[in-house]
């Protein structure tokens, strides 16, 4: 046993010292003294795909039973492999794994896992916000940051971008890496873009890493988006051979071609918001598939309806539907190979010699493309470490090792496409966005600004845990605080229509709830506004708090600038439900329902019930098609708004006495009341809310004014009123109307002055004087009786010129004497003593002073031209007293016709009078009945005797004329 173990630790020795001279070798780089003398390369298993990367399982044996596998952690690592041609092809990357398989006290299995830093960059989990960037600048961005924050990619990892034209791709206004690896959302967003990647070893780092890791083993990740700028292999030209020939050169021993049915046609809708359009973008296939696949491809549509503003714009959309519809095309066909050549590369291309199908074809067209590349390859090593390794392979979990074939140097197996084939990669969103999920940010803007948004309400926000240093290359924009954090992101709302919706702009600091349109991690909007330890749920009225108030629901704002607030409250307390629409300026408010004060722990004191408007301003209640004030009850708040019929039917009422008491008043001569006003007012009042114009209704803008209460107004003030009427005032009650003034009530008419009472009226001063005066006309008193002068101390009539003057007799009498003056005689009259003094006496004849002068009655011509009939009434016939001054009512054929007052002279006029029309009466206020019966033409003395007044006995016609005194 111990000579066999020293046999294979010298067998181990001998090859460590010919490691360099074997078909495949390990380079270390700065460890190469460290870790060549301790692992001896077995077996390579590489395997390297376009749009993915490189994995790497190495093979290795060792006689160091205990080596520490967290020293080759991120150790650079590079595979050398001897070509056909005595060169070198260079597989490098970074050990990620190291395993320690079975030993059997002479050596140690150990398997090692090497990748390239894309792969490895799917442990770095991040968030973070691009503003501004194009997909080329970001993908500089994260790889730059990745080589500036670790020294090992510095030195092993560099990037190629110049295979990228710039101008292709916009500045996205947003890019959001959301929740992924760094490696997830470089590869998503290349491959939305349409953007080729692959991992490219042997080139050398930038100048700094030459001069100071001169043998670092390198690998590079290559971004490319036109075929024709990929490199040639370093194969250059591929010889066609089958498997099992002698061969001098390496060569493909087995190829077949693929053919795949792929969609005819790409499509793809995307909702722009701005234009508020769909905008549409398609693409169609130039891909030969034959007539029957050409049929059915046309019905193998890729139709996506994509988040909004998918494209940057029009011409943006229609290359990205271009790009998918290249991603089809590159699958639809392809091509498989195996063989033996150990200087082919993904990402490169080479020309194939020698297929029997393509004989005749031009070089071109015999150009291929890898696209996936798995290589296998052993070290062939003394018998004896041969198989002590095999020996090992059972005991050891891998597959690659327990399955090799013995007689296996180096095979690979590919996938080729033509060179001239798209590189655009596939991508669906369904696929390879992230997941997302509501997340929470705070509202930002620029300093001092409360309320930062643009023409659509949009906000800007901030995403909470963001790390800063992601962002120092963009001056901290994405988790500054401030607006340049984030896009304008809009704002969902419970209706938002044309100028019109529920819009209420989320202010800076604000906590929001971002959600993201069709899962994109760029569209973001806020689907909602959250409280937090800061941001409480509304105090309304600044008063309690939850869950005490919790019966209290609705809206409340902030004063910008300050700490006022308006509020539109909800109170549902049970039994106690009110609402308040209220604004902090002069505390005005508008409280309906169940008031109280502001409550705090869901109580507050009772301050009634119904509706409150009121404000520490002015108040005004304006409506340009008329106000309704009543309080007149209508149940539940059921029938119309404008219901009115009690004052409707007050009105009617009132309208009815004032035009009766107008007659009344006109009959006595004491003008007629104008009642025009009070009509039309109720007229219009009727017909407020009239809707059929067309109808003849009154249209229904009429700007008025409506008061009315079943119990009583009350209007006071504490210093003046003022009533007042541009045209009428009208002052009706159906039982009372009563003025009352403290000091004076002061009554003042531009033309006149008329009060009538159907019964009675009085004008009394208690204490000072009564004072009547006409300044420029006369005072006319009158009665159909008697007039009463009285006075506890004198009476005193002076003027210029006094006249007293009776019809009939005039008495002055005073202390029992008197003075009788009639047409008959004077007698003077007294119990006492008789004075008279005088300069002279006179006794001279007869005289008298004539009666009152009495206006003589209109002409017979007056009269005809004016149709009209001309009658004096007396008490009796001739000599009766003249009834002047009478108010009467004039009846023909039995209807009322007019009303009035007789004049000074008895006298009534009958007007329109038409001929036919043969039997008038009057009444008398006083009861007097006369029939006035008219003849067209004079009859005999009897008849003229008659229409004078004077009365016959039984109708003796004689007795009239004796009457007569004819």
């Amino acid at each position: 046993m111990t000579d066999h173990f020293a046999t294979i630790t010298a067998a181990f020795a001998s090859a460590i010292l010919s490691q360099n001279l074997r078909p495949i070798r390990l380079r270390w780089g700065p460890q190469e003294q460290r870790f060549e003398q301790s692992l001896l390369l077995q077996r390579v298993d590489i395997q390297e795909t376009l749009l993915e990367g490189m994995q790497v399982q190495l093979t290795c044996v060792s006689t160091d039973p205990d080596l520490p596998l967290h020293t080759l952690l991120g150790q650079p690592l590079g595979v050398e492999m001897v070509t056909d041609r005595g060169r070198l092809h260079h597989t490098n990357g970074l050990i990620t794994d190291a395993c320690a398989g079975h030993a059997d006290g002479a050596l140690r299995v150990y398997q090692l896992t090497m990748r390239d830093a894309l792969s490895i960059m799917e442990g770095r989990v991040n968030t973070r916000i691009f503003r501004r960037l194009s997909v080329p600048s970001i993908l500089e961005i994260l790889l730059s940051e990745w080589r500036q924050r670790s020294s090992t990619l510095a030195a092993a990892f560099k990037f190629d971008l110049d295979g990228l034209d710039d101008t292709r791709y916009p500045a996205r206004e947003i890019s959001h890496q959301f929740n992924e690896s760094d490696a997830h959302f470089i590869r998503r967003l290349c491959r939305r873009e349409g953007i080729a990647w692959y991992v490219a070893s042997g080139q050398q780092a930038d100048e700094t890493a030459i001069a100071t890791h001169a043998d670092i083993p390198i690998h590079t990740l290559v971004f490319c988006d036109q075929p024709a700028l990929l490199p040639r292999a370093a194969a250059g030209t591929v010889r066609y051979h089958r498997d099992g020939a002698t061969e001098e050169r390496d060569a493909i021993s087995a190829w077949s071609r693929q053919r795949s049915l792929v969609p005819g046609s790409v499509w793809r809708r995307s909702w722009d918001y701005k234009a508020v359009r769909a905008e549409e973008a398609s693409s169609h296939s130039i891909v030969d598939q034959g007539d029957a696949g050409y049929k059915l491809a046309n019905i193998l549509r890729d139709g996506l309806i994509e988040a909004p503003h998918a494209a940057d714009s029009q011409n943006d959309h229609l290359r990205l539907a271009d790009t998918r519809m290249l991603a089809h095309e590159a699958r639809s066909e392809s091509f498989d190979a195996s063989g033996t050549v150990r200087d082919l590369a993904v990402g490169h291309w080479f020309l194939l010699d020698g297929h029997p199908d393509m004989r005749g074809q031009k070089p071109a067209q015999r150009e291929f493309l890898v696209t996936s590349l798995q290589q296998q390859a052993e070290n062939n090593f003394p018998t004896v470490l041969q198989d002590a390794i095999r020996r090992l392979a059972p005991a050891s979990p891998w597959k690659n090792l327990a399955h090799s074939a013995a007689d296996l140097r180096y095979r690979n197996q590919l996938t080729c496409r033509r060179r001239t084939a798209p590189l655009a990669p596939h991508y669906d969103p369904r696929l390879h966005l992230p997941p997302v999920h509501p997340i929470t940010a705070l509202v930002v803007g620029p300093s001092k600004e409360e309320v930062y948004c643009d023409e659509l309400g949009r906000i800007k926000v901030q995403l909470q845990g963001l790390h800063p240093e992601d962002h120092a290359h963009a001056q901290g924009a994405g988790a500054s605080g401030h607006e340049q954090d984030s896009a304008f992101v809009r704002v969902s709302s419970a209706w938002a229509g044309a100028g019109y919706g529920h819009d209420a702009v989320p202010r800076v600091g604000m906590e929001v709830l971002i959600d993201f349109l069709g899962g994109d991690p760029d569209k973001m909007f806020v689907a909602g506004v959250l409280h937090n330890g800061i941001n409480l749920p509304a105090r309304f009225s600044h008063s309690g708090s939850l869950p005490g108030n919790r019966f209290l629901s609705g809206i409340k704002t902030k004063e910008i600038g300050g700490a006022r607030y308006n509020q539109l409250r909800l109170d549902d307390s049970p039994g106690q439900i009110s609402t308040q629409l209220a604004s902090e300026h002069q505390h005005s408010q508008l409280n309906l329902g169940y008031l109280t004060e502001p409550r705090h722990g869901g109580r507050g004191e009772d301050r009634g019930e119904g509706l409150e408007a009121r404000t520490d301003g002015h108040g005004v209640m304006r409506a340009a098609k008329g106000v309704m004030i009543t309080a007149q009850s209508q149940d539940r708040g059921r029938g119309r708004m404008l219901e009115r019929a009690a004052l409707l039917e007050t009105l009617d009422n009132l309208q009815e006495l004032a035009q009766r008491l107008s007659h009344d008043a006109a009959r006595h001569h004491a003008e007629a009341t104008d009642v025009a006003q009070l009509e039309r007012i109720r007229a219009q009042l009727r017909a407020w809310d009239a809707g059929d114009v067309a109808n003849g209704a009154v249209r229904a803008e009429t700007p008025m004014v409506a008061v009315d209460a079943p119990a009583g107004v009350s209007i006071t003030s504490q210093d003046t009123m003022v009533l007042g009427a541009a045209q009428h005032i009208d002052l009706v009650s159906r039982a009372n109307t009563q003025l009352s003034a403290g000091r004076r009530l002061l009554m003042r008419a531009g033309e006149m002055l008329s009060a009538f009472a159907a019964k009675h009226m009085k004008l009394i001063s208690g204490k000072g004087s009564i004072k009547i005066q006409a300044h420029e006309e006369h005072i006319d008193l009158s009665a159909a009786r008697r007039i009463l002068l009285e006075a506890s101390e004198e009476i005193i009539l002076q003027a210029p010129k006094i006249s007293i003057r009776s019809r009939e007799t005039t008495e002055v009498a005073g202390g029992g004497s008197f003075s009788r003056w009639n047409a008959s005689a004077i007698e003077h009259g007294t119990s006492g003593e008789w004075r008279q003094q005088a300069a002279m006496h006179h006794v001279l004849g007869p005289a008298n002073c004539p009666p009152p002068d009495i206006p003589p009655p209109p002409t017979y011509e007056e009269l005809q031209q004016s149709s009209s009939l001309m009658v004096r009434l007396r008490s009796h016939a001739r000599d009766g007293r003249l009834l002047a001054h009478q108010p009467y009512t004039l009846f023909k054929q039995g209807e009322q016709i007019a009303v009035g007052v007789t004049d000074a002279a008895g006298q009534l006029r009958i007007k329109d009078h038409q001929p036919g029309d043969d039997s008038y009466s009057v009444r008398l206020s006083n009861g007097y009945h006369f029939d006035l019966p008219v003849q067209e033409e004079l009859g005999d003395l009897d008849h003229q005797l008659a229409a004078s007044g004077y009365r016959s006995a039984e109708t003796d016609s004689e007795s009239r004329l004796r009457h007569a005194g004819a």
